[in-house]
């Protein structure tokens, strides 16, 4: 049961990123707004999952294992948005900055 209750709430961390208006943005600029829109559904299917499992996740090995194994992938899934997000910015605040020949022309 407390695999869930940590699981659920980690899940809408995910769900969050992946809606926040820096991934929006970004992924509309790249193409990549109807992955990061199924990819929203998919997540909260998963969220409805979880809240059924984790009752039945303590007599159920199987399900409690399956349960670690998606909480695995929901703290991936965290990093790699994250990751996402820095790179987004990263690349924002390069493209936001006089290049150095401007520089050199303004002397």
């Amino acid at each position: 049961m407390a695999l869930g209750m940590v699981l659920s709430p980690l899940i809408s961390v995910v769900v969050r990123k992946s809606t926040d208006a820096l991934t929006e943005k970004i992924c509309g600029m790249w193409d990549m707004d109807e992955n990061r829109k199924t990819l929203g559904r998919y997540l909260l299917a998963i969220q409805v999952k979880i809240e059924d499992a984790q009752e039945q996740a303590v007599n159920n090995p199987a399900l409690e294992a399956w349960m670690q194994d998606l909480e695995a992938a929901a703290h991936e899934a965290v990093d790699v948005l994250d990751e996402f997000q820095y790179e987004a910015l990263r690349s924002h605040v390069i493209s936001q900055q006089p290049s150095a020949s401007s520089k050199v022309t303004n002397i």
